[in-house]
């Protein structure tokens, strides 16, 4: 799609980005609708929060292409009749498209990665500590909002941000103490899931930028698509055929949370700033140790949670704390 998208065009993806939506000197800028994105990210934790644990229980069963195969084939096939009944497919053959048809495969391709190393990492390291360390990515979209988007920080801001990393360090305490001693399959997790962070802070700011010309549901039509493209040659589709109900309840949760959690977040980018998006991501933790904790009541639930002293709780609530006092942001 052009810079200036056609009347037509911009009729048919209405519902997908405000009509208020402004642009300055080729940045997005946010709708003013901040309710109804920080309800849109909070959305996105909250199905996020529970995701490591059903990825934990189903990498038992399948292989991680196998299981990244599913997540992006369900969501787009979920997400395509959608967009075909309201014909809002999005036009990647309009003249002057291709530049920003280019960026779109580079956005896409940077989600497909992030998937790739945060599937295999969730396996060397409990779902609650990968929630933590994935936080390396709010930060630095952080200071992507600040750096790419013009968004401004308070003195307060930058304290907030100064006690999240506090309390990544304390919370991985013993576990970077350990890894003195030597690498072993934890660390391989964490510097696995940390790879999977960087991935997914390029995504999110070339998916905002990417705004000013797709509705976020067309950028997510197309990222679903590839990804499936991607990772079928790496993936066995009839290996599923051997799950219980357990097991295909888990995928289809994988692939519906990619659907539903990746949707809410692209377009509550179009509502609130990248700073505050962010900080609300941080409070991801504590969704998947509050779910973690209400599941090991569960008979038959193995999945190991992970080891929480004073410490490590002392650094989640750091790593929240933070979060909140760059999220709550008052407007001069």
């Amino acid at each position: 799609m052009s810079p200036s998208p056609s009347k037509d065009t911009a009729t048919k993806s209405r519902d997908s980005r405000p009509a208020n939506t402004t642009t300055k000197s080729g940045i997005h800028t946010t709708s003013g609708r901040s309710a109804y994105g920080f309800g849109l990210v909070l959305l996105a934790c909250v199905i996020w929060g529970f995701f490591p644990i059903a990825a934990k229980g189903i990498t038992g069963q399948l292989d991680p292409h196998t299981i990244n195969f599913y997540r992006f084939a369900i969501a787009g096939l979920m997400l395509l009749p959608f967009l075909l009944v309201r014909g809002t497919l999005p036009r990647l053959s309009e003249k002057g498209s291709s530049h920003h048809n280019l960026r779109l495969v580079f956005c896409a391709l940077l989600l497909i990665i992030n998937y790739f190393f945060y599937i295999i990492g969730v396996q060397h390291i409990t779902p609650s500590a990968t929630q933590i360390l994935i936080q390396f990515s709010t930060v630095m979209l952080l200071l992507a909002g600040v750096f790419f988007f013009g968004e401004r920080l308070s003195q307060r801001q930058w304290l907030g941000c100064l006690i999240f990393l506090a309390g990544l360090v304390v919370f991985f305490y013993p576990r970077i103490v350990a890894m003195l001693d030597g690498f072993n399959d934890y660390a391989l997790g964490m510097g696995l899931i940390s790879l999977a962070a960087i991935c997914w802070t390029g995504y999110a700011v070339l998916q905002k930028q990417l705004l000013l010309h797709f509705s976020s549901s067309q950028i997510m039509l197309i990222v679903y698509l590839l990804g499936a493209l991607v990772f079928l040659p790496l993936a066995q589709p009839l290996s599923i055929i051997e799950l219980d109900t357990s097991g295909l309840l888990l995928l289809f949760f994988c692939g519906a949370s990619t659907l539903v959690g990746s949707g809410s977040f692209s377009e509550a980018m179009a509502h609130i700033e990248a700073s505050k998006a962010s900080a609300l991501l941080s409070t991801l933790p504590v969704f998947t140790i509050l779910f973690m904790w209400c599941l090991s009541f569960i008979p038959g639930f193995t999945i190991t949670p992970e080891p929480l002293s004073n410490l490590t709780l002392s650094g989640a609530a750091l790593v929240v704390l933070g979060a909140l006092m760059v999220a709550l942001k008052k407007h001069r």
